[in-house]
């Protein structure tokens, strides 16, 4: 659905930021830096907004790539007028 998007939650706003200035160098605009909601958020207030499945892959290997824990990720899906939140499992 339209409304429908995928997001990251990191252990440290540091980790977030530093993530997301990495891809945006490299040349992905397809990345948001957000806050996170309330129901989801962890160690940090940040996390990458995506709307692709497909990208999940970029984030994950990025992350490895750079010696960062990998991040979990959110599905997010407005049902009835309400966000829910679906933890997605990552194959590490």
């Amino acid at each position: 659905m339209v409304n429908d998007y995928y997001i990251t939650v990191f252990e440290t706003k540091n980790q977030a930021i530093f993530l997301y200035s990495t891809l945006e160098a490299i040349g992905y605009r397809i990345f948001q830096l957000v806050s996170l909601p309330c129901n989801i958020k962890a160690g940090c207030n940040y996390g990458i907004k995506f709307k692709d499945q497909r990208y999940m892959d970029i984030i994950v290997n990025e992350a490895k790539e750079l010696d960062m824990k990998v991040p979990d990720i959110y599905f997010c899906e407005k049902v009835q007028g309400k966000y829910k939140y679906t933890k997605v499992n990552i194959k590490n």
